[in-house]
């Protein structure tokens, strides 16, 4: 009895120690899933951490780089607009260039058309003053032979009224370049011979007339002077027989004035 006891006591001593291994060795199976889980979380923590950080990490460089971006756009924006500003100002220098440089062409322009019309006016006063002195001196030329033919007009007229003399005749012959009268008229008279040129003078009865007109017989009036050794007719007054017979009782010109006639 005693012998099953003990038997029994160990058997229940055996399952009891059993029973505390097997429970011991489920809770050290627990602990260790339990230490397993959390050290799988604590992975999973890690790597969210990590995540978190290089998602951080990757957002604070693409703020970074947006921000450059936006100042690199900021920069290509002023740098465009510096460059319109310095386009406009290039055109505008340009176009300023341009008018200055028309400008000054038509400055030059109307500088050389002033020149050129200065110098033709120049020119026309000189030739003008080239004109009047060549003609003041034409006008002085002729003047001083106007004074000098005058001079010698009167000279000549002062000596023909000198040697100038009047003869009274009857015409015996007349021919273009000569005139034969008869002092008296009457045949074996004396006869004065004159001669005549083209600046002597014929006059019948009062007309203007030529050696060709004067009839033979008719009384004349000659006013001669010497010429070359030869008594030459100035004027001849011719009256015909008809206007002699006509006047009746007038005065024969042989009576008036009569200069004895030239020796031949």
């Amino acid at each position: 009895m005693f012998k099953g006891s003990g038997w029994l006591a160990a058997g229940v001593a055996a399952l009891l120690v059993t029973a505390g291994c097997k429970q011991q060795g489920q809770q050290q199976q627990q602990q260790d899933v339990q230490n397993d889980a959390r050290a799988q979380v604590e992975a999973a923590q890690e790597r969210s951490r990590q995540a978190m950080e290089q998602a951080q990490d990757v957002q604070e460089r693409a703020t970074d780089e947006q921000k450059q971006v936006a100042d690199a756009r900021q920069d290509v924006e002023k740098a465009r607009k510096e460059l319109q500003e310095a386009e406009a100002k290039a055109q505008q220098e340009f176009q300023e260039a341009q008018r200055a440089q028309q400008q000054a062409s038509n400055q030059a322009t109307q500088a050389q058309a002033e020149v050129q019309q200065s110098q033709q006016q120049a020119l026309e006063a000189q030739r003008q003053q080239q004109q009047e002195l060549a003609q003041s001196q034409q006008q002085a030329a002729q003047q001083q032979e106007q004074v000098a033919r005058t001079q010698q007009q009167n000279a000549q007229l002062q000596g023909n009224q000198q040697l100038q003399q009047l003869v009274t005749g009857q015409v015996v012959s007349a021919s273009p370049d000569e005139l034969l009268l008869s002092s008296s008229g009457g045949a074996g008279q004396p006869q004065i011979r004159l001669q005549l040129n083209a600046q002597t003078q014929v006059l019948v009865d009062g007309r203007q007339a030529s050696s060709a007109d004067i009839p033979e017989g008719s009384q004349v009036r000659a006013s001669y002077q010497d010429v070359g050794g030869e008594p030459t007719a100035l004027r001849v007054d011719v009256t015909s027989r008809g206007s002699q017979q006509g006047t009746g009782g007038s005065e024969d010109p042989a009576s008036q004035d009569e200069q004895p006639p030239p020796q031949q």
